[in-house]
């Protein structure tokens, strides 16, 4: 499995606009070949800063596949104007996974 990682500055006063935007999203990844999972996460220091991890089969579900659908239009659609930045995005792999406990 593949992750995408998007690190995301939104514009100030954006934060719960996002967020409710993110949660609309969520069928549009949810009907993605390839995607297993999507989360997305605030960043403690720099709340105007949040990290989007997408699970994804294989690069090319992503790369090829959802950002040449219509639905990448229509995410892009959803939050885009609340970006401050275009988002820098990453393809990660896993390496190494360990849990000393579970994670609520």
């Amino acid at each position: 499995m593949i992750h995408e990682v998007a690190a995301i500055q939104i514009k100030p006063e954006a934060g719960i606009l996002f967020e409710r935007a993110f949660l609309r999203a969520v069928p549009l990844f949810e009907r993605a070949k390839g995607c297993r999972f999507i989360r997305l996460e605030r960043s403690v220091e720099d709340p105007l800063r949040y990290l989007i991890v997408i699970g994804w089969d294989m690069i090319e579900d992503h790369v090829s596949g959802f950002r040449s659908s219509e639905d990448y239009g229509r995410w892009r659609d959803l939050v885009g104007d609340l970006f401050a930045a275009p988002p820098l995005v990453d393809h990660t792999e896993v390496i190494v996974a360990y849990s000393l406990k579970d994670i609520g």
